[in-house]
């Protein structure tokens, strides 16, 4: 073009090339910022939700199991509560049909049996949840006996009971009451069938239904930790 100086013209273009970056860098200045709060709301969100289920406290799950059973159920539960676990054995031996006919006895005559530990320190846990299978209407003995011998004040105690038949509400009570007598307070009460009705008989399930039945008790259970 006559009388244009072409300096001038490459000014001009680099002026415009300028405006184009400049533009270009604040659109995605306000992209990146969109994206930011984006994920700040989304966090805002979600971790109100985890805390909300958060046990408050750490939570410590003690059981006693003769068979095994109660402790596939306590061990599946640790895992999804994420708390720790600590086994209660009794010294005397339970194997076989005398030996639970033994700890009935016992249970009924109110004497204790020898456990191992005998004792454990709550210290650093808010919250306890006792397990084991019922004998003669009560918790396994040495779970019995472990409750006797220990004190749960200012602790938030949750009763996880495996048995036979669901277990009525006037023996639930004497279980509570057995917690309240060593000074804890009991957020809840949960069971799970050791056995299914067969033909008019009790059949033992497996491990595995008896941890699919435990884990459909976890958000219950989460609640009760959490004192809702």
């Amino acid at each position: 073009m006559p009388g244009v100086d072409p300096s001038s013209r490459n000014g001009r273009a680099a002026s415009m090339a300028g405006i184009g970056n400049l533009m270009e860098n604040t659109v995605m200045k306000k992209i990146l910022a969109m994206i930011l709060l984006i994920l700040f709301l989304a966090a805002a969100c979600i971790l109100p939700a985890f805390a909300q289920e958060a046990p408050a406290g750490k939570t410590l799950i003690v059981y006693y199991s003769r068979s095994g059973t109660t402790k596939a159920a306590c061990e599946v539960l640790g895992k999804a509560l994420n708390v720790d676990l600590r086994e209660i054995k009794d010294r005397n031996n339970r194997e076989g049909g005398l030996g639970i006919i033994g700890a009935m006895l016992k249970i009924n005559l109110g004497v204790q049996t020898d456990t191992d530990p005998e004792k454990v320190d709550f210290g650093p846990y808010k919250n306890i949840v006792v397990s084991a299978p019922v004998w003669a209407s009560q918790p396994g003995l040495a779970m019995k006996t472990f409750i006797e011998n220990n004190r749960f004040d200012g602790k938030n105690v949750v009763i996880f009971i495996t048995s036979d038949s669901f277990i009525e509400e006037k023996y639930q009570e004497k279980h509570r009451q057995l917690v309240k007598d060593s000074g804890g307070t009991v957020a809840g009460y949960f069971q799970v069938q050791a056995t299914d009705p067969v033909n008019g008989e009790k059949v033992p399930r497996s491990k595995d239904k008896i941890m699919q039945e435990t884990l459909k008790l976890v958000p219950g259970l989460q609640k009760a930790l959490a004192g809702r």
